[in-house]
């Protein structure tokens, strides 16, 4: 106890620029890395090309008996370069988001207390792991279900769907990193109660507003389609009503210390 007194003191003696130094190093960490998987990335752009147009081309084969040979189109010559830079980038940083959320670990538990601290690795591995299962939540289950709705209904009103690759990689990478990062949000609400910024009964007190912003949040980050918005808030609902149970749990240990 006498150690982590005396770092204490250490730490707020340490001058406001050596935090600011130490935030830049890990910002320039996480650059680094981000840049490095995405270079990679790059170099693989033909598989993920082929990865990333797999949904679209199973319900194409299901529904329509078009030819997939070329199911999307290119209006510009730099545009198949530019989408691969932005596939590219994408997976970097879903490759690297287990890096990303180490180093900020690494600069946030200095400044935390001993009990703090055993929250953190918990919950930063769980950041992780949520991550990962909303981004391929996004790619198994939510972006097949719009792809065949917006297919069938253009296809129902007698049009031809014709669509580009930039439009088709923006929705793509909308939903990936958008049910990826929505995921988070039990992440925000364990990590906060872990530090005392919130407890079981505000968040109890709050669960209509939060149940609102979950809403919110699905109509921000999918499709203006029904379908995609339900499949997003219902698993950030369940979500929530764990971390509450976890909250508890954690305000009661926090109480009893």
């Amino acid at each position: 106890m006498e150690r982590d007194r005396k770092s204490g003191e250490e730490l707020e003696e340490k001058p406001f620029l050596e935090h600011l130094e130490d935030l830049r190093r890990v910002f320039l960490k996480i650059f680094v890395s981000w840049g490095a998987a995405s270079l990679v990335a790059f170099l693989l752009s033909g598989p993920l090309f082929v990865a990333v147009q797999w949904p679209l081309s199973r319900i194409v084969s299901e529904v329509s008996a078009r030819n997939q040979e070329f199911i999307l189109r290119t209006l510009s010559p730099p545009e198949a370069f530019l989408m691969s830079i932005k596939i590219a980038l994408l997976a970097g940083f879903i490759v690297t988001l287990p890096l990303i959320l180490y180093f900020s670990a690494r600069f946030l538990s200095p400044a935390l207390k001993p009990v703090e601290k055993r929250y953190l690795v918990p919950t930063f591995s769980l950041g992780g792991v949520l991550f990962f299962f909303g981004v391929f939540f996004a790619y198994g289950v939510v972006l097949p279900l719009s792809l065949r709705f917006f297919w069938m209904y253009t296809e129902r009103l007698g049009i031809r769907p014709e669509w580009t690759l930039q439009h088709y990689i923006s929705l793509v990478g909308k939903l990936l990193l958008g049910f990826g990062l929505v995921f988070e949000l039990p992440v925000i609400i364990l990590l906060l109660s872990a530090l005392g910024i919130l407890n079981y009964d505000m968040l109890k007190r709050k669960r209509p507003y939060v149940v609102v912003g979950i809403f919110i949040l699905a109509a921000l980050f999918t499709p203006p389609d029904v379908i995609t918005q339900v499949l997003m808030a219902v698993p950030l609902l369940i979500l929530f009503e764990a971390c509450l149970f976890l909250s508890r749990f954690i305000s009661s240990r926090r109480s009893g210390l």
